[in-house]
């Protein structure tokens, strides 16, 4: 018996080195298009998990080169923008409305979208031979509205919807944050948290019964729009972006970002139903659904230095801020685990 065993585990052996050796082969004479089909194919046939393993290997295949095929544009706000993460591309990181240089006295131009070098958009279109060029039209601050108008907030930015049409073959979104007034959220938390102060409620017991309220009337709206950016890109995979927790789990007791512990646990239990809400807009209209959730776990406020992928409350705001827009928002290592998990759903879909 153990002869027959040894024997079986040395043809397994030789059966996942030939494996290796046929993939490695594969990967050295295939264009990146095709690696994901022609690699898993030859673990299929060789290992043999049978027919069902290679359709859904030329279906993961077929949907990649559709994805890849044309331009890719990506639309959003600030957690699509890359707020946070630094490198902000020129003209998109400017207020002459609070400059001080006599130069700009009389100018009001104004652009604070920041869009940044290291957004998981511009990361993705980096990794894969795209058809066509990246247009980023994501802008910190954006709400849904901003889709179908013109940005009354920032110059030259028009409706982010404008950008698609039929040679697109990605586009990514988040979106959804603002439109609760997340960032409202959490300002009454910095200033109003735990039980409350002076006899007044706090930022929980404010804000429960209204984001559940809004929770609830956006999901509508984003299942509407899910399919106007069908309409207008009918050739694209549409890809939605969650929103991360964005404090540890244990939360910090350290108050170095302003709030205490279980008005964290609190906020992380709302950044969950409205990825509850967003998988559900997303499966009703047909689009797909990334989840950071998971991948963010143990990475968010309050982790060990070097682990954090969401920045801590920074008071160092740009002009006359008091605050700088980017706390609270992943960092550029969290915008390049996003990034992964993106091209990991390019490469094999799963559907909400």
């Amino acid at each position: 018996m153990s002869r027959e065993r040894g024997g079986s585990a040395l043809e397994f052996v030789g059966i996942v080195a030939i494996a290796g050796m046929v993939v490695a082969g594969v990967l050295a004479v295939v264009s990146t298009a095709n690696v994901v089909e022609h690699a898993t194919l030859a673990w299929c046939r060789i290992v043999g998990d049978g027919q069902d393993c290679e359709v859904k290997a030329e279906a993961a295949q077929d949907a990649f080169e559709r994805a890849i095929r044309g331009g890719y544009v990506a639309l959003g706000d600030s957690f699509a923008s890359g707020e946070g993460a630094g490198d902000y591309h020129d003209g998109t990181n400017y207020d002459n409305r609070d400059d001080w240089d006599p130069g700009n006295w009389g100018d009001d131009s104004h652009n604070r979208c920041r869009r940044s070098a290291s957004a998981y958009a511009e990361q993705t279109y980096a990794v894969f031979d795209f058809g066509g060029d990246l247009t980023t039209v994501y802008c910190s601050g954006a709400t849904t509205e901003d889709l179908h108008n013109p940005n009354d907030t920032n110059d030259d930015e028009p409706a982010q919807l404008e950008a698609l049409d039929e040679d697109t073959s990605l586009v990514t979104m988040s979106i959804g944050g603002n439109d609760l007034g997340f960032a409202d959220v959490l300002t009454d938390c910095v200033l109003n948290g735990g039980s409350g102060v002076l006899w007044t409620d706090g930022c929980q017991a404010k804000w429960e019964g209204e984001l559940d309220r809004r929770i609830v009337d956006l999901r509508a709206d984003l299942v509407e729009l899910y399919g106007q950016m069908k309409e207008q890109a009918p050739n694209a995979r549409i890809v939605i972006m969650g929103y991360p927790r964005l404090f540890n789990d244990p939360p910090s007791e350290e108050l170095n970002n302003m709030l205490f512990a279980q008005d964290q646990v609190w906020m992380n239990g709302k950044a969950d139903e409205l990825n509850a809400m967003l998988r559900g807009a997303a499966r009703e209209a047909g689009v797909e659904f990334i989840d950071p959730t998971q991948a963010f776990l143990g990475h968010g406020v309050g982790a060990p230095d070097g682990e954090q992928w969401i920045n801590d409350l920074d008071w160092g705001g740009p002009g006359l801020s008091v605050t700088d827009p980017g706390s609270f928002h992943p960092n550029a290592q969290g915008h390049a685990a996003m990034a992964e998990l993106l091209q990991e759903q390019l490469r094999n879909p799963e559907y909400p």
